[in-house]
């Protein structure tokens, strides 16, 4: 797969939640939060890191669309691929195919239901993201 073919697989598997591609960003915007789904090109390899981030929005009513960096909880994908999980996505390596049932394994497992439930649900689901949450999002979630 080449750079090309891998931004469009990743566009089509977001489009499919809600995600609009903005800025050179995937945002979801609801009630609570904005949810925003980055690329980042390895350095050393041919692959590419998928970040993402979850901005509260009353606690940055003027952020419209924020870098991950700038959300209250970030994270990156890891994709599970043959029995074995991967922190970025090997352009020699992910076919299409593969590339998409792994981000829609992920993103049905962290991301859609924080969209669905509210950020306190990605703390269920990931217990120990609590330690590199804000500490606008813990006072958020009385933690």
């Amino acid at each position: 797969m080449d750079k090309k073919e891998f931004k469009k697989a990743l566009d089509n598997i977001l489009s499919q939640y809600g995600f609009q591609y903005i800025n050179k960003a995937f945002y979801h915007d609801n009630e609570e939060i904005i949810t925003v789904i980055t690329t980042q090109k390895s350095n050393y390899e041919n692959s590419y890191f998928i970040n993402f981030g979850f901005l509260i929005k009353r606690e940055s009513p003027e952020v419209k669309y924020p870098k991950v960096t700038d959300c209250d909880v970030f994270g990156r994908f890891v994709l599970e691929c043959c029995g074995k999980q991967y922190q970025s996505v090997d352009l020699d390596f992910f076919a299409n195919e593969t590339l998409s049932a792994a981000a829609i394994q992920f993103i049905d497992a962290n991301i859609k239901p924080t969209i669905e439930c509210g950020l306190s649900k990605y703390f269920e689901v990931n217990p120990k993201a609590i330690f590199v949450a804000s500490l606008k999002a813990k006072r958020y979630l009385n933690l």
